[in-house]
């Protein structure tokens, strides 16, 4: 297992230099992001059950378990996770460039203009989030632990 300490709260791959190219993505993208901004190790702490991401292009997919002091990043799906994001690519990298500024909820940048094409793709079910409904804020508070650090 790889770990990778950005903060006081670290991000590990659990398959190490054998992640998967999604679990590699985020597992990274999720360590810059904590250590760009600290304050947001208070979100990945309401991430009590597993999250998964999978990626619609490489036929891949990553689940991000939270814990106390790390977050750890497998390969597959693992668990029962209680959200489910079906993405391709451009909707990663929506995700990434959407404000970085964190509300009570979440991710306060949905009400961007990137925002709007992010919803738009998730109603349009371009983006499928499995759980939406259930775990809304689980939603959120993964959408925006993946987008931009505040500079």
């Amino acid at each position: 297992m790889t770990t990778i300490e950005y903060t006081k709260y670290a991000v590990s791959l659990y398959d190490g230099p054998d992640a998967n190219s999604i679990a590699g993505l985020i597992g990274t993208h999720l360590g810059e992001n904590l250590e760009a901004a600290p304050s947001r190790i208070e979100l990945v702490h309401k991430l009590a059950r597993p999250v998964a991401i999978v990626s619609a292009d490489t036929d891949s997919a990553c689940t991000i378990v939270c814990g106390d002091d790390e977050a750890v990043v497998y390969n597959g799906l693992v668990g029962q996770p209680d959200v489910v994001l079906i993405v391709t690519d451009k909707h990663l990298d929506l995700i990434a460039q959407l404000p970085g500024k964190v509300g009570p909820l979440g991710a306060v940048g949905l009400v961007t203009c990137r925002g709007v094409r992010l919803l738009a793709a998730i109603l349009t079910r371009r983006l499928v989030v499995k759980g939406l409904f259930a775990h809304a804020a689980t939603v959120l508070h993964t959408i925006a632990l993946l987008s931009a650090s505040p500079t």
